[in-house]
């Protein structure tokens, strides 16, 4: 059966890289990042969750130590595009005049539009005519703030780094923003305002805001917050906010911010196991080991524990769940059980027992690499095999070095995610041609190739480049309304490394979510192949409108 297409994207990658928080209890973490206001707004972004339609970015990131590992997974991310206040900059006109002898002899082509949404058939010309005809932008930068968490334990300097790479490619090779390589026009550059905080330094997240705030960018992106301190500031100045990875409550919620990118963090993995647990596979005894770190614990109880308890027509207590889903009691002899597993433990053999007593018919498991399989390990030690139970993980699991050491052994095993464009020779089309952008674009502008393909490399190029698309449709003066009006009315909108924009389609309580479509790959035995009648599906229909995030209800 075919299902509809809904909202939001995902992203995952192939050999996501873990890192990992200092020796501490998740508990100590949010005390350490909200020590007063604290409801538990773990961030959705949840153990990496990669997902995504077609080309994937790695969820990765994951707070690094290089002695031990415990904490807080955040989920992916890929393409960010933006959201935008009223600020007006008038960048549709550069200053630089169109070359007689300069023009690309590559066509607009409209089929693209409807091929692979709007705002294709731009970007498919200006890839190719400034590979060709590179233009120079020119005249008096746009301000873009950038808000990137990098201290001694939480550290993405590759979103920053990557971020950079996107601009430069912006500026010195498709004509800046205003720009036209096709015709030889040069449009205005960007000028990337960078303000680093540590996360761990409750004051230096709306320190940080206040920075950017200051020198009235014509927007924000912020890659992954960890705390939700700066919204209010940006709010306050008009300061428009885009999110490039959603990790809180407050980045699925907050009126007049866009999360494009990352699939919405867990939102688009999450839910995308359960559906394909529940409605492709048909299951209903469901083992759901879980990360219980800040954001976990938030991903686990919003986004596997309400649908499943959906589905049942119960929650974990026994009670009545109250929402407006069309799947409430559909399934009620559906059960499951959960299992809270520490970061970065290293024998979760206890838990594997239970899972084994339990008996279930699938397991679905969103974490990070190396977690993933030292669960899957522990499982095949106490007689696990494929016959036994299927086993359905996020993307941001996959590990093809260890998937191939295990060969057989996890044979149909299933992923929920998609391709990443930091493999070019798995995509067709024009995913293959953002990959081979990326990888060449990265190579030339980047300033530290050891992170070109980590962490949150792609989700940091693919959001500046979305943020430009977006700003290239704008007619006339470029206003951050302008911005918001396309933004707001995407329904399926081409994005640079990643599947369709939907912010048209979102609504409460993930108001400001654009993206959580996934799709589905199974391993053969030797490597991930896609499951095609299940791609580009999302796991939205298993929430109702307007129903309650659940912020917390761990037994």
């Amino acid at each position: 059966m075919k299902r509809p297409v809904y909202p939001w994207v995902v992203f995952p990658f192939h050999n996501p890289v873990t890192r990992h928080f200092i020796s501490m209890s998740p508990l100590d973490v949010l005390r350490l990042l909200f020590p007063v206001t604290m409801v538990i707004v773990a961030s959705p972004a949840c153990r990496l969750s990669h997902q995504s339609g077609h080309l994937a970015q790695p969820i990765g990131g994951i707070l690094k130590n290089q002695k031990r590992k415990l904490l807080v997974p955040i989920a992916l991310a890929v393409s960010a595009a933006l959201a935008f206040g009223t600020t007006s900059v008038s960048a549709k006109a550069g200053n630089g005049a169109v070359k007689a002898a300069a023009k690309c002899a590559t066509p607009l082509n409209p089929a693209l539009d409807k091929k692979d949404g709007a705002g294709a058939a731009l970007l498919a010309r200006a890839i190719a005519c400034g590979n060709t005809n590179p233009m120079k932008a020119t005249g008096s930068a746009i301000k873009i703030g950038l808000l990137n968490p990098e201290g001694p334990v939480i550290n993405f300097p590759e979103y920053r780094i990557s971020a950079q790479a996107a601009v430069d490619y912006i500026n010195k090779e498709l004509g800046g923003i205003g720009g036209d390589p096709a015709t030889g026009k040069a449009g205005v550059p960007i000028k990337l305002e960078v303000c680093k905080y540590n996360a761990l330094v409750p004051a230096e997240l709306p320190g940080c805001a206040n920075t950017l705030a200051a020198k009235k960018p014509l927007l924000v992106f912020a890659s992954l917050a960890f705390g939700a301190d700066h919204i209010a500031i940006f709010t306050k100045t008009k300061t428009p906010i885009i999110i490039g990875t959603p990790i809180f409550p407050t980045d699925f919620s907050t009126a007049g911010a866009y999360a494009i990118g990352g699939g919405g963090g867990c939102l688009g993995v999450h839910l995308g196991i359960v559906w394909y647990a529940t409605q492709v596979l048909k299951k209903t005894r469901v083992a759901v080991p879980w990360a219980k770190s800040a954001p976990g614990i938030f991903c686990f109880n919003d986004l596997e524990a309400k649908p499943l308890d959906t589905l049942a027509g119960k929650t974990l207590s026994g009670t009545k769940i109250v929402s407006t889903s069309k799947f409430l009691g559909k399934s009620p002899t559906l059960t499951y059980e959960n299992y809270p597993i520490l970061t970065g433990a290293a024998d979760v053999s206890p838990e594997a027992t239970k899972i084994t007593k339990f008996a279930p018919d699938v397991m679905i498991y969103s974490n990070q690499g190396s977690e993933c399989w030292t669960m899957v390990n522990a499982l095949i030690k106490l007689g696990w095999t494929p016959a036994k139970f299927p086993i359905v993980l996020s993307g941001a699991c996959i590990d093809v070095p260890t998937m191939k050491k295990l060969g057989n052994k996890i044979k149909g095993l299933v992923t929920i995610g998609g391709l990443s464009i930091l493999d070019p020779d798995a995509l067709t089309g024009v995913y293959k041609t953002d990959a081979l952008t990326f990888a060449a674009k990265m190579g030339k502008y980047s300033s530290d190739a050891k992170l070109n393909a980590t962490g949150f490399s792609t989700a940091g190029f693919s959001g500046m480049m979305t943020i430009w698309q977006i700003a290239q449709e704008v007619k006339g003066a470029l206003t951050a309304d302008a911005m918001k009006a396309i933004l707001k009315a995407t329904n399926g909108h081409r994005a640079f490394g990643s599947t369709g924009l939907y912010c048209k389609l979102a609504f409460k309580p993930y108001t400001s979510v654009c993206a959580s479509q996934v799709s589905a790959s199974i391993w053969d035995g030797k490597a991930l192949k896609a499951d095609k009648a299940n791609q580009n599906f999302s796991g939205l229909p298993l929430l109702g409108k307007g129903d309650a995030l659940r912020l917390a209800e761990v037994k």
